[in-house]
């Protein structure tokens, strides 16, 4: 059997993972505040299509 080694990498505690987000500045020029994109459609716009666009293999929808 194999001895046991006190700094074997297996036994150490592990370390909190450190996170690494890089961020970057924002191009000369731009607006530091832009304005939010107005919406491009309504939420329940795609409601009937999607309802009609079933697989056959789900069968008929009443």
């Amino acid at each position: 059997m194999a001895e046991h080694r006190a700094d074997d990498p297996v036994d150490r505690p592990a370390e909190p993972r450190r996170r690494r987000r890089v961020r970057t500045d924002a191009p000369p020029g731009s607006d530091p505040n832009p304005v939010a994109e107005p919406p491009r459609h309504r939420a329940d716009e795609n409601d009937e299509q999607l309802r009609r666009d079933v697989p056959p293999h789900y069968g008929a929808r009443p």
